[in-house]
């Protein structure tokens, strides 16, 4: 049995809080036993000034599980009740959601020497495309995609999004796609037009933020500390995005050499991240275009049996980085 059965710290008198495993400026985040199924669980539960975030993420939950989509983080419930704490009884805002038992992409990643080898970030990378692509068909673009925000579940470490905290439909009533506005997301994941405050397409956002992803898996480093094109220092670490803005390839690999010892990448993988990261977002690839990319064509043509090797090799790499 996983969790006690000291009920000081318990949600709605059904469950047990066994620990925090984060917070955030709208929630926290508690792994917890549920007593009537018997399960691990996560809840999420929402500051008081933060009634809205939790109105739009149950509703976008509530969407996405009637979808049935497979690579979201199931959703149990949402509710307004009692919360239990140390003893401490306050009412608030929950959902329960799906527990990801393997944790998430940046402790796998953190616990790495260098990053993952490149066919298992080739295998990693199609699984969020697929996810993201999953959402993406339903006209709604996720605006948070980071390490933290990609979780394993079970013991085949199937790959799943969480955290929808900041997703939006880009889709009308008319079923037109619309520009966001809203400047949301996380700083070395976000993409320049939200940065600068202009309108902007969620779906090549979020192809931004997954070409920063596949950077850090890759190397262990992210490609630059903001995407900001106009950054004025000198400072090597702020003049790295705006050398990508301004396409001088060469002397961007040069000081990632020079000053992050990142090197030994392949062609294929330098010439698709710089395409995924592009300034001008027409210019970033869709989804479908990533997966027909030189970079991943001998991953998608490959069989059902090398898939699941590779997803052998990933857990493998995974496990023994935490022994």
């Amino acid at each position: 049995m996983e969790a006690s059965k000291d009920n000081s710290s318990n949600i709605a008198n059904r469950y047990t809080i066994i620990s925090k495993l984060g917070s955030g400026l709208s929630s926290q985040v508690f792994k917890v036993f549920d007593e009537k199924t018997q399960e691990s669980k996560v809840a999420k539960i929402y500051e008081d000034n933060a009634s809205l975030i939790f109105q739009k993420e149950t509703k976008i939950f509530k969407a996405l599980s009637e979808l049935n989509i497979p690579t979201n983080i199931k959703f149990y419930e949402s509710s307004f009740g009692d919360i239990i704490l140390d003893g401490h009884t306050t009412k608030k805002n929950y959902i329960i959601l799906e527990y990801g038992s393997k944790g998430c992409l940046f402790d796998a990643l953190i616990n790495t020497k260098s990053g993952f080898t490149e066919d298992v970030c080739k295998y990693i990378l199609l699984n969020i495309l697929n996810c993201v692509n999953a959402l993406h068909k339903e006209g709604i673009c996720h605006r948070d995609l980071k390490l933290e925000n990609i979780v394993f579940v079970g013991d085949n470490y199937d790959i799943k999004l969480i955290d929808f905290g900041f997703a939006a439909k880009f889709i009308n009533k008319e079923n037109k796609k619309i520009k966001l506005k809203k400047s949301v997301g996380t700083q070395y994941y976000c993409a320049p037009e939200i940065i600068e405050g202009i309108p902007y397409d969620g779906t090549k956002a979020d192809i931004f933020s997954i070409g920063a992803i596949l950077f850090v898996l890759m190397t262990k480093n992210f490609g630059f500390v903001e995407a900001k094109a106009n950054n004025i220092t000198l400072n090597v670490k702020s003049i790295l995005y705006k050398l990508i803005k301004n396409k001088e390839y060469d002397r961007y690999w040069e000081l990632l050499e020079k000053y992050f010892k990142i090197k030994n990448l392949s062609p294929n993988f330098k010439k698709l991240y710089l395409k995924m990261v592009a300034y001008n977002p027409e210019e970033r690839p869709t989804i479908e275009e990533i997966k027909k990319d030189e970079f991943m064509v001998d991953i998608i043509n490959e069989s059902e049996e090398y898939i699941n090797l590779l997803r052998e090799k990933m857990i493998n790499q995974i496990e023994s980085s935490n022994l």
